[in-house]
């Protein structure tokens, strides 16, 4: 019960903060709620740690020791939702709009691929694929074929199917730029997408034979 009483009281000063056009010092605080100035300053204090309340000092040169005033900090509002599926189509949009727009996609992915990389421990360069890509959440299974790796699910489907030129671009950029930032000798070649049964393919190759193929495209 007490520490719900604490938690109402904290919430009153924030209330009294956030109606003030003009930051108040404890001793204002405290006489419009009635309590103590001690616990206002305790409840401020935790404020303060929490990030909700900035403490600034009267200046306008009064006599005496400058009185600390606390004010709300202002910021956005967290709690709704967010439209990362907008912002999304805005990029996708914008890298379709390149002069050559897939090279433009599969570079934001080797971007995107050389900083994932650094959070994956790759002992071989399959495996730190494997482990990069489940992490991402593209689903990765082991093929019947050894220089190919099944793609199970895709974490961008929609935009995908209304853009797959850039979309898939992305993701082989990404791949690539993982496999490069790991020194590995692997890369892949290409991305396939195969109905039966429903999975994107990629056909690992050597990053020689890999790099030749994309100076001559």
């Amino acid at each position: 019960m007490a520490t719900g009483i604490r938690a109402s009281r904290r919430e009153d000063v924030l209330r009294l903060l956030d109606e003030s056009a003009q930051p108040q010092t404890v001793v204002a605080l405290a006489e419009r709620l009635g309590t103590h100035p001690n616990t206002v300053r305790l409840h401020l204090e935790r404020l303060l740690a929490d990030g909700l309340v900035e403490r600034t000092v009267d200046d306008r040169g009064l006599p005496g020791r400058p009185a600390q005033l606390f004010g709300r900090v202002r910021q956005m509002d967290g709690t709704d939702s967010r439209r990362y599926r907008m912002l999304a189509e805005i990029l996708v949009d914008a890298l379709a709009d390149q002069p050559e727009p897939t090279r433009a996609a599969e570079a934001a992915g080797r971007r995107w691929g050389r900083a994932e990389a650094e959070r994956v421990s790759a002992e071989n360069p399959v495996t730190g694929l494997f482990e990069l890509l489940d992490r991402v959440g593209f689903g990765p299974r082991a093929s019947e074929h050894p220089d190919t790796v099944d793609i199970c699910h895709c974490p961008f489907l929609e935009l995908a199917r209304e853009q797959p030129d850039i979309v898939c671009s992305i993701h082989l950029g990404l791949m690539r730029g993982a496999l490069q930032a790991w020194d590995a000798d692997t890369s892949v070649a290409r991305l396939e997408r195969r109905e039966h049964p429903d999975v994107c393919v990629a056909h690992l190759s050597s990053r020689v034979e890999v790099e030749e193929s994309r100076l001559t495209a």
